[in-house]
C-alpha cells in the first residue's frame, strides 16, 4: 500500500473541500453586502426631505435646467436658490435638491463598483436618475467648472453620470 498516495488524496480533497466552503462563505458575504446595500439604497427613498426634492424635480424639471444656463457666481447660486424656494412654495431649497443629487450619486457608487446589483437601476430607478440628470446636467457641469478653494477639481456628481451613460440609456 503506498502511503504517500493516499495522505496527497486525502490532502487534495481536503483543499477541494475547503475551497467549496470558502466560496460558499464568500458568495454569501458578497449577497450580504448586497443586501446591506439595498437597504441603504431604501434609507435614501425613505427621506422626506430627499423625497420631496425628488418630486419637485419632477413637476419642475425644464423650469430647473434653464435655470443654469447662467455661467457660475455666488449671486447667481442665489438666485437660483431663490428661484426654487418660490416654485416649491418654500419647501425645497437648492441645498435639498444638492443633497438629493448626491444620495443619488452614492447609490450609483454602490452600483458602479458592485456593491449593490445593477438591477436596482433598471428595476426602480432607471427614470429617476435620467430625470435628475437631464434637470441637472447643466448645474452638474456648472459645479464641476467652478473654482475649487482647496485647489482640486470637482468630481461632483461621476458615479451617477456613469451610470446615466452605462445602464440606464443601454436599456
Amino acid at each position: 500500500m503506498n502511503w504517500t498516495l493516499i495522505i496527497t488524496s486525502i490532502a487534495t480533497v481536503a483543499v477541494v473541500f475547503t475551497a467549496w466552503i470558502y466560496y460558499g462563505q464568500l458568495k454569501a458575504m458578497t449577497k450580504a453586502r448586497q443586501l446591506d446595500s439595498i437597504l441603504v439604497i431604501l434609507s435614501y427613498f425613505d427621506d422626506i426631505e430627499l423625497r420631496r426634492a425628488r418630486y419637485f424635480v419632477y413637476e419642475h424639471a425644464e423650469d430647473l435646467r434653464s435655470l443654469f444656463d447662467k455661467p457660475f457666481s455666488w449671486e447667481n447660486q442665489r438666485l437660483i436658490d431663490e428661484e426654487v424656494k418660490r416654485l416649491s412654495g418654500d419647501k425645497v431649497e437648492l441645498h435639498k435638491i444638492d443633497l438629493w443629487i448626491n444620495a443619488l450619486n452614492n447609490i450609483c457608487f454602490l452600483v458602479r463598483e458592485g456593491y449593490a446589483p445593477p438591477e436596482v437601476v433598471s428595476g426602480f430607478m432607471k427614470n429617476t436618475l435620467l430625470h435628475c440628470y437631464n434637470a441637472f446636467a447643466p448645474y452638474i457641469e456648472q459645479r464641476r467648472a467652478r473654482v475649487d478653494p482647496i485647489g482640486e477639481p470637482s468630481v461632483y456628481a461621476t458615479h451617477l453620470e456613469w451610470v446615466v451613460e452605462n445602464k440606464c440609456k443601454k436599456e
